[in-house]
């Protein structure tokens, strides 16, 4: 969304300069070159709306700026029903740092996530996400919110959240580059395999041997395992993202559905675990209770009241943890072994969701292991319950039998998985010293004309400079002028290699975009013919035009006046003194053609394959021994190319070549 109105367009730079005087706003987040992520802890201000009602053009009005408070750590709020907004603002240090960025926001059950950028002009570009939008319908479709921020070299980007939600207000930020995303991506997916493969390996267990027992507390085991894999997945952001991409219901209730099944599935396998009708009969009446008002809770998040059961249900599931613990020690006492079991793997529960706690409420640092202490302390848990259920079974040789045999293929597959990825790191590797090759046979090229092309125009240069300085009363001015000449074709020649090479490097590098714009050939090539009638007049050349009426492109200008150029300069270099050169612009098939004919010694078959590659040396040499680097057509394709068009040669060897490039249409050509 872009504010198109010019009233609103000065009244937003208006205030955007304010804001950049301001000592209200909090500090600008410097984007350094080797920056690749940073954590956006404790850089918000926040102000709270209890209203609803403000909006961006609100928000960023002086009046209003000026509430906004710095926040240390993370947005905390718990339940409420105001609306907040964060701000905060970015800049770049140097020109070659990033210039877009990822902003992602966690955790994934906040309802609705505005984002706006306000640049240092007043242009404002709003965003949305929230796990009551279609997943297909956000900016980025991945599993957490993520908004892509652009930022022009050295310039402020102020970026508004606006946030609302019926669960929990807990908010972290984090900004990547496209690479630092890429690869922290990659280590926590890698994470998340592990945990939803201990998941769904515990589960795939449990279910082999309840259908062999057919024994209800396995059932319960089992129902609780989903229901925490479920939870997983849903506050790990991949319910919406694999599953329910079109259902943002779904997405939307998940995370406050998962406590009360967790509630109730743990209430039942505790109960039938430790046998607390036979062994604890009152205690068994509390925990009937317990499952009572979890299925309650659960039928309410199901008709859209989460916001309203939430709190309780957190003081529900508090109550029944601390509950069993004692029961767990107390059975175990009496001797019942496996009550030891259930009594640690509730503490890992209890740890893992502190950790979680402790890092939202800032009481400790953000690290792997406080980010995915659910899943930790969840996995463990889930592992630790199976060991308490394969202790109280007593499972018989044949179920041991039968696990190792599993164990042993799974071992086996693992090997053989290593194996295939031994198999494709060594093809990568192999590519890898390809690329290395070719890298280091430019770098060879590249000292090459260093060293020799830019040797000999420097030489003359110098011992020119030196003969006119040490016999400057004895030259006659006609000879001064003469090394003087020798001296500027010199400098010229060197100037037009260095030029080559940073060009060639901008445009593989990417720091050399193309901006596409309506481009007229015909005045373009009037603009440029004239400035070859000194080289044509010195090669006694003579340079033909035809060219159709009004051929526009879509083009950059400055590439294209580089692409003519530099065939023009081809033509007459390789030209023999005393001949023609043509040059045309004709409308061809939706395309605009420029063609650039010569009478030269044309090309080989050999000379051909090569031809736009880098530093490419033919055998045909420039007529009156001009110099070539071996890039100006390497160039010209690159640029045709970035532009949408493209370029062919055709020649036969004695007969001339002719270089053909295509450009698109602009719109409205004619």
């Amino acid at each position: 969304m872009r504010i198109s109105s010019k009233l609103s367009f000065y009244l937003i730079a208006l205030v955007a300069c304010c804001l950049m005087a301001s000592p209200a706003f909090a500090s600008k987040l410097e984007i350094k070159s080797d920056t690749r992520r940073l954590s956006l802890d404790s850089q918000f201000d926040v102000l709270e709306d209890k209203s609803g009602q403000l909006s961006i053009q609100d928000v960023v009005q002086p009046g209003t700026a000026h509430n906004f408070k710095a926040l240390k750590g993370n947005l905390n709020v718990s339940y409420t029903r105001s609306v907040y907004w964060l701000r905060f603002s970015l800049q770049k240090t140097d020109i070659t740092s990033a210039s877009e960025w990822w902003l992602e926001i966690s955790p994934v059950m906040l309802d609705d996530i505005q984002l706006y950028q306000v640049s240092s002009n007043g242009q404002i570009e709003a965003s949305r996400a929230g796990d009551r939008q279609h997943f297909s319908a956000q900016e980025m479709q991945l599993r957490l919110p993520t908004f892509r921020l652009h930022l022009n070299d050295h310039q402020s980007k102020f970026v508004y959240l606006r946030i609302q939600t019926t669960s929990s207000l807990f908010l972290r930020a984090k900004l990547f580059t496209p690479q630092g995303y890429a690869e922290e991506s990659n280590f926590i997916s890698n994470l998340m395999g592990v945990y939803y493969g201990a998941m769904l390996a515990m589960i795939a267990y449990n279910l082999i041997l309840m259908l062999s027992f057919r024994d209800r507390t396995m059932f319960y085991y089992l129902l609780l395992s989903l229901s925490i894999l479920f939870a997983g997945l849903s506050v790990n952001g991949h319910i919406g993202q694999y599953f329910a991409q079109d259902w943002p219901w779904l997405v939307d209730i998940s995370p406050g559905l998962c406590v009360p099944l967790i509630i109730l599935f743990d209430s039942l396998f505790i109960t039938h675990f430790l046998q607390l009708p036979k062994r604890m009969p009152r205690i068994a009446m509390v925990f009937r209770v317990i499952q009572a008002l979890s299925v309650l809770a659960a039928i309410i998040v199901l008709i859209g009241y989460n916001h309203v059961v939430a709190p309780s249900l957190q003081l529900l599931g508090f109550l029944q943890i601390f509950l069993i613990l004692p029961i767990c020690v107390l059975s175990a006492r009496r001797g019942y072994r496996p009550g030891w079991i259930v009594f640690f793997a509730t503490i890992a529960w209890i740890a893992g969701a502190m950790m979680v706690t402790l890092r939202n409420l800032g009481l400790i640092e953000s690290s792997w292991f406080a980010d995915f202490g659910f899943q930790i302390g969840s996995a463990i848990e889930i592992i630790l319950l199976a060991l308490a259920q394969a202790d109280k079974i007593n499972i018989i040789k044949q179920e041991r039998a039968l696990a190792q045999h599993q164990l042993l293929s799974m071992a086996q597959k693992a090997e053989q998985e290593l194996e295939s990825k031994v198999l494709l790191r060594t093809g990568e590797l192999a590519d890898a010293v390809q690329r290395l090759k070719q890298l280091d046979k430019e770098k060879n090229e590249f000292l090459g004309i260093a060293s020799h092309d830019l040797k000999n125009p420097l030489t003359s240069i110098i011992g020119m400079s030196d003969l006119l300085r040490k016999l400057d009363q004895q030259i006659e001015p006609a000879l001064r002028h003469s090394y003087l000449e020798r001296i500027s074709k010199s400098g010229h020649r060197m100037m037009h290699i260095i030029t080559n090479l940073l060009d060639v490097n901008a445009i593989e590098t990417g720091y050399s975009p193309v901006a596409l714009q309506t481009v007229n050939l015909n005045k373009m090539l009037q603009e440029i013919v004239p400035q070859f009638e000194a080289h044509l007049k010195e090669k006694n050349l003579e340079l033909l035009m035809t060219a159709d009426t009004n051929v526009n492109v879509m083009a950059d200008a400055n590439a294209t006046v580089q692409i003519i150029d530099n065939l023009l300069s081809n033509a007459i270099k390789y030209s023999p003194a005393g001949r023609h050169i043509w040059i045309s612009i004709s409308a061809q098939a939706e395309l605009g053609r420029i063609v650039v004919k010569d009478e030269g010694p044309g090309l080989s078959e050999e000379d051909q394959q090569h031809l736009f590659e880098k530093f490419t040396r033919l055998s045909t040499r420039p007529t009156a021994g001009e110099h070539s680097s071996g890039l100006g057509l390497s160039i010209v394709k690159k640029l045709s190319e970035a532009m949408g068009g493209n370029v062919h040669c055709e020649s036969v060897e004695g007969q001339g070549c002719t270089f053909t490039v295509d450009l698109p249409f602009a719109k409205g050509n004619f």
